[in-house]
């Protein structure tokens, strides 16, 4: 991933902070000139083996998942928070439109499980995280044949992350009254979460 060196982030808790808030994620890999992609939710484990693990399952009937190399890398992309910046929103007002956002890039290489006990952590760890952050009442043993059934019908598998790269690309080029200026725009053209990293980059936010 090109990162200018004012916009890459190094940080492992803000990386791991967005990923969790971001988890739908893209697994990427390759296979011969072929490359796939499939889209999941992705559990985040901070604190296992030295630079963390990813979790997630594809559906069995997915093929993408027996053509995984388990001694091949691959790639997994989080994308966060963007938005178009309008260079009206500048002083200098003689410049170019650019975007705004932050992304994730995991590497690291996939071990695939079908074993039912771990799918079934796996999906309930899952569960668990997503119903917790919008607290609801459910659990899942209100759907406990349903649920039973379904783990059939999927393979697990856990990514130890390799390497991380960030790359939140927010203004950091731009002068402090620039930033200030896209941030006060930013009320009415574009996702809380932009304003929310900008005001965190400016001192005294």
């Amino acid at each position: 991933m090109y990162t200018p060196s004012s916009f890459k982030e190094t940080d492992p808790n803000i990386l791991f902070d967005l990923i969790e808030q971001y988890n739908f994620g893209i697994i990427f890999s390759q296979h011969g000139e072929q490359p796939e992609a499939t889209h999941l939710p992705f559990l985040l484990d901070r604190d296992r083996g030295e630079n963390g693990f990813l979790i997630a399952h594809f559906a069995k009937a997915n093929k993408h998942w027996r053509r995984i190399e388990s001694n091949r890398e691959v790639l997994v992309v989080f994308q966060g928070p963007h938005s178009y910046i309008s260079p009206s929103w500048y002083k200098n007002r003689n410049t170019v439109p650019t975007w705004n956002y932050a992304t994730v890039h995991v590497y690291g290489k996939v071990q695939i499980t079908e074993d039912p006990q771990r799918l079934a952590e796996m999906v309930t760890r899952l569960t668990h995280y997503h119903e917790d952050q919008i607290k609801t009442d459910w659990d899942l043993s209100e759907g406990h044949s349903v649920f039973e059934r379904e783990l059939k019908g999927i393979v697990g598998f856990e990514l130890e992350i390799s390497s991380i790269q960030g790359k939140f690309k927010f203004n950091q080029n731009r002068s402090e009254e620039d930033q200030r200026s896209v941030v006060d725009h930013l009320d009415d053209h574009s996702a809380p979460g932009v304003k929310d990293i900008m005001k965190r980059n400016l001192k005294g936010e």
